[in-house]
């Protein structure tokens, strides 16, 4: 029982550490792929939900056991309960941050692919002869 708040804690660390680490892969910013970016998955959702209850519960497991929890380790957890509660809400805004740069690096992409597709599909229905429109409207051939 003593060991279970920080076993908890390092979990949480690590689902919330591989959660940031799948958005960065995902928000493709090193690979020059950015047109190929996809909105945040459930699963990443799901992750982040984890990490946060898995975040949250040692202090949770700490308090309602404080009772029987040694001596020595019951005031390790008072000395580092800031610094690790200030690290966990550092590690889900870091979370949050990285999933709203994803999904707006995700709308981005796709509003550059729907103009891809609309300014190919003029040239695709007349043969490949794309006309000099200069007022920018659609043809009335459509």
């Amino acid at each position: 029982m003593n060991a279970l708040p920080a076993m908890l804690w390092i979990i949480g660390a690590a689902v919330a550490l591989l959660v940031c680490v799948v958005t960065v892969m995902n928000s493709h910013y090193r690979d020059g792929r950015a047109s190929e970016v996809r909105p945040v998955s459930w699963t990443v959702i799901g992750g982040h939900v984890a990490s946060f209850v898995l975040l949250a519960a040692p202090y949770v497991v700490y308090l309602a056991n404080s009772e029987s929890i040694g001596a020595h380790a019951r005031s390790l957890y008072t000395k580092l309960g800031w610094v690790s509660a200030a690290v966990a809400v550092a590690l889900v805004m870091v979370e949050l941050v990285l999933m709203y740069l994803q999904a707006r690096r995700a709308m981005l992409a796709q509003e550059a692919r729907a103009t891809a597709q609309q300014d190919a599909a003029p040239s695709s229905e007349t043969g490949g002869n794309a006309t000099d429109d200069d007022d920018d409207k659609p043809s009335s051939l459509w």
